[in-house]
């Protein structure tokens, strides 16, 4: 019984009521009878944790037993092959397809399928919202990701159809069918780190996330340099996402809850997914507020096509932003997970202000670039400050959850601030290229060029969104650091 003392110490500091007592006669009886006794309570009382739901109820706080490196792994499976699709969809797939379906309009064709991803991530609320009160005997998770899966993968199929026999709009509904399908097993993930992985193990959780993603986005890229093209791509595609969705139905080792543990929905109800108190749930929503703003800070990366083309010229600044973002991601996905241990010791905050500053440091070193190396370098110093924020983001939105059995619903907030942040960010800082950077100037197909203070007054733009979403989270109190034993969830 290895984890007798850690059950006792836990449940002592908890205050928990245990089903379970430790006889102990009046008489002093002999120390085998007292051996024999205390064993066979103690193993009641694990038999009972490991029973038990991994949420808080009202009789008091679950313990949730420590993985094992390779259950976090096979947890964090789906985040691989969501960074896979994401990225190279983005970067990638609709660029190629929005000049084949609608090579008049292929921009603006491009801006509508980039708004699609953006607005499907709107579904995550509601999903979480449904997930969390799901009384499947699989789990809560589990049935979202599955059927998920079985509408995404015959999506992607039908997408190469689609591209192939240049039906317009075959593709956008499947498309959009997809992405929908995509965003709710996102959010069954996310619900799933929460109530899998307690609060010691959220830091090394949370970097394997962040370091995943950022791997499948390369690994994506290297196999479409490699062997892949976009009609092959969806079959990879598919298949990507059975092996995450399949990882993630073994992995997911949930307890069902009661079916009387909720009532009917109400539309009121699923009205309040969108909503979050910033007076009642006042730290998760400066969480919210943070993360939205980071995104808009990063969203000066949407212009970095036009400033090899500007400011580095360099002859193929397609091929300058591809070796840009290896060299990011490279660099972010070997911090993620020291980091993410690293915050389980001296709590998220601490990171979030480290990665802000590497950001702004990167920022400012790309006003003083021109040339390809030192552009390349200051990329992978953005890289590190992304990887270690991308560390510890999710865990610091778990710290400061309102509510554990609707972890799902508010991590579908929470990931909608992505979304509003990539929306408003471009809005803001593409301005402000043109307003300081316009000169009139246009290149052999017509498109206009920007000076060197355009792009230096953005990065300005982006420094800024980035130290204001630093300091929103200063009075959060709720992910200062834990003591490792004490593995109870802290918020009713």
């Amino acid at each position: 019984h290895i984890f007798d003392s850690n059950v006792l110490a836990s449940n002592t500091k908890m205050g928990t009521k245990t089903k379970y007592a430790l006889v102990e006669d009046e008489e002093k009886q002999d120390t085998k009878n007292n051996s024999e006794d205390f064993a066979e309570n103690t193993a009641g009382a694990i038999g009972d944790i490991e029973q038990s739901s991994d949420y808080t109820d009202d009789s008091g706080s679950t313990v949730i037993p420590d993985r094992s490196i390779l259950h976090l792994v096979g947890i964090n499976t789906f985040a691989f092959s969501y960074g896979l699709l994401i990225a190279t969809f983005g970067l990638l797939t609709l660029p190629t397809e929005s000049e084949v379906l609608w090579p008049a309009q292929h921009v603006m064709l491009l801006a509508i399928f980039l708004s699609i991803c953006g607005v499907s991530q709107l579904s995550g609320p509601v999903a979480g919202y449904f997930s969390d009160r799901c009384t499947h005997w699989s789990g809560r998770r589990r049935p979202f990701m599955f059927w998920g899966g079985v509408i995404a993968i015959p999506s992607l199929v039908v997408l190469r159809w689609a591209s192939i026999n240049h039906n317009l709009n075959v593709y956008m509904v499947f498309f959009t069918i997809a992405m929908l399908a995509l965003n709710v097993m996102y959010v069954a993930y996310s619900g799933a780190l929460t109530d899998l992985v307690n609060n010691h193990q959220r830091g090394i959780a949370n970097g394997l996330m962040g370091a995943f993603t950022v791997i499948g986005a390369s690994a994506g890229f290297t196999c479409f340099s490699i062997f892949l093209n976009v009609q092959s791509g969806y079959y990879f595609y598919a298949a990507v996402v059975a092996f995450g969705v399949g990882s993630a139905l073994v992995a997911f080792t949930e307890t069902p809850i009661d079916p009387s543990s909720h009532g009917p929905w109400t539309w009121r109800e699923i009205g309040e997914c969108y909503y979050v108190s910033p007076k009642d749930h006042k730290e998760f929503y400066l969480v919210f507020v943070s993360r939205t703003l980071y995104y808009m800070g990063i969203s000066v990366q949407a212009f970095m096509l036009f400033f090899f083309r500007d400011v580095i010229h360099y002859s193929d600044p397609q091929r300058g932003v591809s070796y840009l973002a290896l060299c990011g991601q490279l660099t972010g996905a070997t911090v993620c997970v020291p980091m993410g241990m690293l915050s389980s010791r001296i709590g998220r905050k601490p990171l979030i202000y480290l990665s802000s500053g590497i950001i702004v440091y990167a920022y400012t070193m790309f006003m003083f670039a021109r040339s390809l190396p030192i552009a390349l370098m200051t990329g992978a110093i953005y890289g590190i400050g992304n990887g270690t924020y991308l560390s510890v983001d999710y865990a610091l939105a778990c710290d400061t959850l309102p509510c554990k059995k609707s972890a799902a619903r508010y991590l579908g907030i929470w990931g909608v601030g992505a979304f509003i942040g990539t929306l408003i960010g471009p809005l803001l800082l593409g301005p402000t290229l043109l307003l300081f950077g316009e000169n009139g100037n246009v290149d052999d197909r017509g498109a206009p060029s920007y000076d060197t203070i355009g792009y230096i007054a953005m990065l300005i733009v982006g420094c800024i969104f980035m130290v204001i979403g630093a300091l929103v989270i200063i009075p959060i109190k709720s992910s200062t650091h834990q003591n490792p034993q004490e593995d109870s969830d802290s918020h009713n």
